[in-house]
């Protein structure tokens, strides 16, 4: 299971769908992971609170029960391939959310979020929305 920032946001902010959903994670024992582009997602937000050494607490104790996986040259190059096929057929998304269902493709995990639509037209994507 990879967590989108929507999540992580979700759980600092105590959201009661996203604590239910963590502890169903928890309980079926599957690994937890976030993506590099999804800390680096979480940092701009911190850098842009009124109280970034708050806020980079928070994200801190939540990201401690995570593994990081990596935008590697693999991932890379999927989420690359499927943006582009989006983009031919004239849908336009996020970077950064190919570059996390890149990632989620290379290693085969459901990506949780809030945002289905983000990543519902990436091929073969598994998603949990809580």
């Amino acid at each position: 299971m990879i967590a989108d920032s929507s999540f992580i946001i979700d759980l600092m902010r105590e959201s009661e769908p996203a604590l239910r959903k963590l502890a169903e994670i928890r309980e079926s024992g599957q690994p937890q992971y976030v993506t590099s582009p999804t800390v680096m997602e979480l940092a701009v937000g911190v850098a842009l609170a009124s109280l970034p050494k708050d806020e980079q607490k928070k994200v801190g104790d939540i990201l401690g029960g995570f593994q990081v996986l990596p935008l590697g040259t693999v991932s890379a190059w999927r989420a690359g391939i499927e943006v582009g096929r989006l983009r031919k057929t004239g849908k336009i998304v996020d970077p950064i959310d190919g570059q996390i269902a890149g990632i989620a493709l290379q290693h085969d995990e459901s990506i949780v979020t809030r945002n289905a639509g983000h990543f519902q037209m990436f091929k073969g994507l598994k998603i949990e929305p809580y």
